[in-house]
């Protein structure tokens, strides 16, 4: 983490920043033709489990790339 390699998503959850890096840049572009996504639809687009996709998008709230608006996330500042 001191490197800046690693990202820390929760407490005990940890990610290769540029893995996270990447995964941004592909939320973003399908936040930008699509305006919303769900858990189900990010979980889909990485393919991984809701164990590790509710931290990432939680990541995303908090380093304020994307807003919670009920059960949908949108691009911040869109």
């Amino acid at each position: 983490m001191e490197e800046g390699t690693i990202i820390k998503a929760k407490e005990d959850l940890y990610f290769h920043r540029e893995a996270v890096e990447k995964l941004k840049g592909k939320l973003i572009q399908f936040l930008r033709v699509h305006h919303e996504i769900t858990i189900a639809q990010f979980k889909e687009m990485t393919k991984v489990s809701r164990k590790y996709v509710i931290p990432l998008m939680e990541y995303f709230d908090n380093r304020k790339i994307t807003i919670r608006v009920g059960e949908k996330r949108l691009l911040r500042g869109e």
